[in-house]
């Protein structure tokens, strides 16, 4: 499975950002795939470059990339790393995932999660219900999730999820409903506590379940969380004891990034004191030895794993290994600013992941959620991932 020509081109993603997709022709057809990109970015995320640094630079790297086998893409994975720096500083981490992401779908035709060897365990997805923070919106939370718990299918999954979501809208739409942010999710026009309570009726009422993505590091300046729309400011005491109440009184059953991302004493003080998945996002921007780290720290039991922050196929899959020598699940997540390429599904699948978090409504994250509908229908004995 010879590779005989790399190519890229200019693309759009779901926020009207420019991006790049990538294609890779070996004698079995054309494969490609789309580098997705996020808005809130942590200090630890491998460097991406502008699509036009990457057209620039990219017949160079080809130069010692065309003629190799796409079927043995761990060590193609490998030569990406030697070819762009171990950083990927001659290519982006946006290239080389969409690279990694292409090659492996060159090797396995399309079937990526058999290649990883997955497709009978289903990841619960994580749906964005209400968004505010970087991603657009008037809540200092980031993102108000809700998990579909009780659910036995992917589909009825995906159908709890918007049932939450639309009876968000609905109440939203009677008071001050603003529309709607970059990953689909609902703008809310009242504060942080106010947004959770409506989220949290109807999740109950549709049987889910509650979580959020604090994206704690936006709201730190010079040594305190600033909380704008309920209009407090609290020190690393205050923002865990606010966090704690919140998880006891609305029974949350996932927090994501509650402190800044370099604060593993204080992730590792909320774990032990609630009874709740407690996720590392911007603390450990899906590197390995980060993970390593949070474990050792006892910070979190869980982490999200996006395949840009990782840079190839290959390191997203040593952060998953790295989670699973800690004990700790993973979260496999899109960026907020997505396309509708729907490897993350694959992904997902193919690694026997707990979660996937890919938001509800829009094109770009429905692609994620018909291609879990899709694998499914695949499957043979197909399974929920477990009790939450």
């Amino acid at each position: 499975m010879t590779i005989k020509d790399i190519s890229a081109i200019p693309a759009w993603n779901g926020r009207g950002e420019k991006t790049i997709k990538v294609s890779v022709k070996t004698d079995t057809g054309t494969f490609s795939a789309y580098a997705p990109s996020g808005k809130s970015k942590g200090k630890w995320e491998t460097p991406v470059l502008s699509v036009e640094q990457i057209l620039q630079a990219l017949p160079d790297i080809k130069k010692s990339l065309l003629g190799l086998d796409a079927g043995d893409w761990e060590k193609f994975d490998s030569h990406i790393e030697q070819v762009c720096g171990r950083n990927f500083e001659k290519c982006g981490a946006n290239f080389a995932c969409a690279l990694s992401m292409a090659v492996i779908r060159a090797a396995s035709l399309n079937k990526v999660y058999k290649i990883l060897g997955g497709g009978n365990v289903f990841p619960y997805p994580i749906g964005n219900v209400v968004g505010g923070g970087a991603h657009m919106g008037s809540t200092a939370i980031q993102e108000f999730l809700v998990i579909p718990v009780k659910s036995k299918t992917i589909a009825e999954a995906i159908e709890t999820n918007f049932a939450v979501w639309q009876e968000v809208g609905r109440v939203l739409n009677r008071s001050r409903h603003t529309g709607r942010n970059d990953e689909g999710a609902w703008i809310s026009g009242t504060d942080d506590v106010q947004t959770l309570n409506i989220v949290v009726e109807a999740a109950e009422h549709n049987g889910a379940r509650v979580g959020l993505d604090v994206a704690a590091s936006q709201l730190f300046s010079k040594g305190k969380y600033q909380w704008a729309s309920i209009k407090e400011e609290f020190d690393t005491g205050d923002q865990l004891e606010f966090m704690r109440m919140m998880i006891d009184k609305y029974r949350l059953a996932y927090v994501e990034d509650p402190f800044h991302e370099n604060d593993y004493a204080a992730f590792a003080e909320l774990r032990k004191s609630v009874k709740c998945i407690v996720c590392g996002d911007d603390l450990y921007a899906s590197q390995a030895l980060r993970i390593g780290q949070g474990a050792q720290h006892g910070a979190t039991n869980a982490a999200i794993i996006k395949m840009d922050q990782a840079g190839t196929v290959s390191r997203a899959l040593r952060a998953v290994d790295a989670c699973n020598n800690a004990q700790m699940a993973y979260v496999v997540s899109h960026r907020s600013g997505e396309t509708c390429d729907s490897f993350i599904a694959d992904f997902a699948v193919g690694t026997g992941a707990k979660f996937i978090k890919c938001g509800i409504a829009g094109g770009e994250r429905t692609a994620k959620l018909n291609r879990l509908l899709e694998i499914w229908n695949e499957a043979e004995s197909a399974q929920m991932s477990g009790k939450i």
